[in-house]
């Protein structure tokens, strides 16, 4: 008999008349890849690359029930459309996974652009949003029909599709949640006001979903425990709530409300969720399977929820994404192979209608089209002998990428260690999923079958000792010093971390506010420093992106550190920093001085070596100094040009 290191994640569960093979549900991911209505094979294969990796359910997100709901480009439930749909139903299928689809409406957050009938922007209330600038009138009973209906029909569509299992929404700020919020539904008449008329609506919905597919489907919901305001509703509300909608649905899974807790950055706990699904379901008053979601991202944590009785089992969105086989990693006891994610809110950022899907950590991921399936790569027609020169991000992905092509891979790397700058992980408080992925991209490396020349440089007589066919320069990038009298005597960010002779004083100021002085000043604030950052710009944090800028923005505010925007550093003196603003100039005290205000190439090196091999490519920060995701990309696609 084989013994699972987590039996309870990987143990099967019926859900009404349907089996499912683990506790793993891949969560919904906005990743709207549809072209006139109709999903692409980039999106097929997305989904069905999650179901390789061995996910128990499988879903399709976003699915939008009806004209007037759409808040994404829509997803048209037409008889011609029906073949790609079922399609994406089979290649689910085809790898033991069950299929599931989420149906959504956006109610009083919708896109009039992704809408036909303007008239049919509609919520529970009156609302012009600012976001949109579109006029939302109050729904009638006679448009509540209409949406409920909608919800029907477009569940009936993706059953007939082939579809197992549907997963209404009811959380994330969408219709049904804001008819349960008191905060946003102030109806005087029987929709609104108590608990039981807010609930009234979205249980029809159910009811009449439950009433079209009959008695033998699945049908799931997606609930925010708690709107996290003192005037939302509460774990008590749903579970009130939910202990009438079970007799419509099968499984619910527990969210949130508020927006940092829905996209959850590196900077808060994990599981931020399972709270409320633990007090949802020691209520007693609910039969039907409980899973959470939210920041669950490793083999171990998942298997805890389930095994204390938290939840009945776990639905991951980042985590399958940066790797899908997490699941079968899981099952055969692979656990330090599971490739991590940094939380850092890049494919949340990327998942729009204006560019493709990027996930930091996994290059692969949502190009599937192009580079097919698989935790392993496909061997390279012909063996090369190729130089990596540099051991930070970028040439570890290389080299891992390389040798799992089956190239002959050799990294010269001038530092006593591999890491790059990413080893100012080691010391850092606040970057923990980094960490992780740092540590994991060492071993992954150190196990690869790279021959790994350390304390050395990339000389003629290296290069001749190697013969490469092929060198990927991987050497990173080096800060650029402000133009700023007296700025001898100050350090740049990274020495924080990886100076062995530096160390803080008290009152520290950092010259410049983008993410790594902001990160820096966030780090030594938790060491209980008073940072000061001046930032030249009229805002901080201005290359952090979209969801990850509210997150770092929330952090900031809540850390204690004073950030000065419009501030023209001066002067570094023994004492502190002379800047300019407004006009006038002022002065703050220091005992120790730090800048960040970007960085440069390192391609030098690219230069030296450009006539030693027939090929030479430029990787990661070498190339265009940036995040992890540039530097994993580069390294990983460099490879793939061997």
């Amino acid at each position: 008999m084989y013994t699972y290191q987590y039996p309870n994640l990987l143990k099967p569960i019926k859900i009404r008349e349907l089996v499912v093979k683990n506790r793993i549900m891949s969560a919904p991911n906005m990743l709207f890849r549809t072209i006139g209505g109709r999903p692409d094979e980039y999106y097929v294969r997305y989904l069905e690359h999650k179901a390789r990796g061995g996910a128990g359910i499988v879903s399709l997100g976003e699915a939008n029930v009806c004209d007037g709901g759409n808040h994404t480009p829509g997803m048209e439930t037409t008889l011609e459309n029906l073949t790609i749909y079922s399609e994406m139903a089979q290649a689910i299928h085809e790898h033991g996974a069950a299929a599931n689809v989420e149906l959504t409406h956006g109610g009083m957050r919708v896109k009039p652009q992704f809408n036909k009938d303007r008239d049919l922007l509609m919520g529970p209330v009156e609302f012009d949003n600012p976001e949109t600038g579109a006029h939302i009138r109050a729904m009638t009973q006679t448009d509540m029909e209409y949406v409920a209906n909608g919800f029907a029909d477009t569940a009936e569509y993706y059953y007939h599709a082939g579809f197992d299992t549907v997963l209404i929404h009811c959380a994330h700020n969408w219709l049904l949640t804001q008819f349960l919020s008191p905060i946003i539904n102030t109806r005087t008449d029987e929709y609104g006001g108590s608990l039981e008329n807010r609930m009234r609506f979205p249980l029809y919905v159910m009811k009449k979903v439950r009433e079209r597919v009959g008695d033998r489907k699945t049908v799931m919901v997606r609930l925010s425990g708690s709107e996290r305001h003192p005037d939302g509703f509460t774990p008590a509300d749903i579970t009130e709530f939910l202990a009438k909608a079970q007799e419509y649905v099968d499984m619910a899974e527990i969210s949130t409300e508020n927006f940092n807790y829905i996209f959850a950055s590196a900077y808060m706990p994990r599981g931020q969720n399972a709270q409320l699904a633990e007090e949802i379901k020691k209520s007693g008053r609910i039969s039907i399977p409980i899973y959470t979601i939210g920041s669950i991202m490793e083999p171990d944590q998942a298997e805890e929820i389930i095994a204390s009785g938290v939840a009945d089992g776990v639905s991951m969105s980042r985590a399958l994404i940066a790797d899908p086989y997490l699941p079968k990693k899981t099952a055969v006891g692979r656990k330090d192979e599971i490739t991590p994610c940094l939380r850092c809110l890049n494919c949340t950022d990327s998942d729009n209608t204006t560019r493709h899907f990027i996930c930091s950590v996994n290059p692969r991921i949502a190009r599937e089209a192009r580079l097919g399936f698989g935790d392993n790569l496909e061997p390279a027609k012909v063996k090369k002998t190729v130089m990596i020169v540099g051991g930070g991000p970028a040439g570890m992905q290389a080299a891992i990428t390389a040798t799992e092509r089956g190239h002959d891979v050799t990294i010269v790397e001038r530092g006593s260690a591999l890491g790059g700058t990413l080893r100012f992980t080691k010391t850092d408080t606040i970057k923990h999923d980094l960490r992780r992925f740092t540590e994991y991209l060492i071993r992954k490396t150190m196990r690869s079958g790279a021959k790994i020349l350390l304390n050395t440089w990339a000389t003629d007589e290296v290069v001749d000792w190697v013969r490469p066919d092929n060198i990927i320069v991987a050497t990173g990038s080096e800060p650029i010093v402000p133009s700023v009298k007296g700025i001898g005597s100050a350090r740049h960010a990274l020495d924080v971390y990886l100076a062995p002779d530096f160390e803080a004083g008290e009152r520290v100021v950092m010259i410049g506010g983008g993410m790594v002085g902001i990160e820096t000043g966030l780090h030594l604030a938790q060491l209980g420093k008073k940072v000061t950052v001046l930032e030249l710009l009229d805002d901080f944090a201005r290359d952090a992106r979209g969801v990850n800028r509210f997150a770092v923005v929330d952090k900031v505010k809540n850390s204690g550190i004073d950030v000065i925007t419009e501030a023209a550093t001066t002067e570094v003196t023994e004492t502190g920093v002379t800047y300019s603003k407004d006009g006038a100039e002022h002065t703050v005290q220091a005992d120790t001085v730090l800048y960040a205000i970007g960085m440069r190439p390192r391609e030098g090196v690219f230069f030296d070596l450009y006539d030693k091999a027939p090929f030479i490519t430029l990787a990661g920060d070498a190339k265009t100094p940036g995040k992890v995701a540039g530097a994993v990309h580069g390294g990983f696609f460099a490879a793939m040009d061997v």
